[in-house]
């Protein structure tokens, strides 16, 4: 899916500023995109001029006015077809991969710190995405089967976290018998 698509389907969810769409995109770690300003409100600004959503101006007291987005009819068309075509299959595109790729030159020690390293990263990724499924996940579903569908999605990605320090003990092993 397009970042736009993403977008739409938070508006789609109900109304939403830019800087709570950033919210969202900083909580949900599957999405492959960092969600900064400027993605953000490049994306909300042609989704605007193409009428896929629209823009509602709320005055605040003491602040400058909020500007709060959501779907339109067109846009909720373009989110139904975007859901309907194929999904691409898993990333794998892993920034340790890399490290590990050239890592013959290192020394045993360095090498182990290198694993070390990551194994903690991903120990962290996984205590952050227990807690989230502990309360609930950052998304409040609109039925039950958006409730059981968000918290599948939060399972999918502790499992992939599992299976990564299931893959590191294997490796490590492995690299003691070299």
């Amino acid at each position: 899916m397009e970042l736009q698509d993403v977008i739409l389907g938070f508006m789609d969810w109900k109304q939403l500023t830019g800087y709570e769409l950033k919210s969202f995109f900083s909580e949900l770690d599957f999405l492959p995109w960092a969600g900064n300003n400027n993605q953000i409100y490049t994306a909300l600004l042609k989704l605007e001029r193409e009428g896929l959503v629209e823009k509602e101006t709320v005055p605040q007291e003491k602040l400058p006015p909020q500007k709060r987005y959501r779907a339109t009819g067109r846009g909720k068309e373009r989110l139904k077809c975007a859901v309907l075509q194929p999904a691409e299959a898993i990333s794998v595109r892993n920034d340790f991969l890399l490290h590990l790729a050239w890592s013959d030159g290192l020394s045993t020690e360095e090498i182990e710190r290198l694993v070390d390293g990551y194994q903690k990263t991903i120990e962290v990724e996984l205590a952050m995405c227990r807690e989230k499924m502990r309360r609930g996940g950052p998304v409040r579903g609109r039925s039950r089967r958006e409730e059981y569908v968000w918290s599948m999605i939060l399972q999918n990605r502790e499992a992939l976290l599992r299976a990564e320090l299931n893959w590191l003990i294997r490796l490590r092993n492995g690299l003691a018998n070299k």
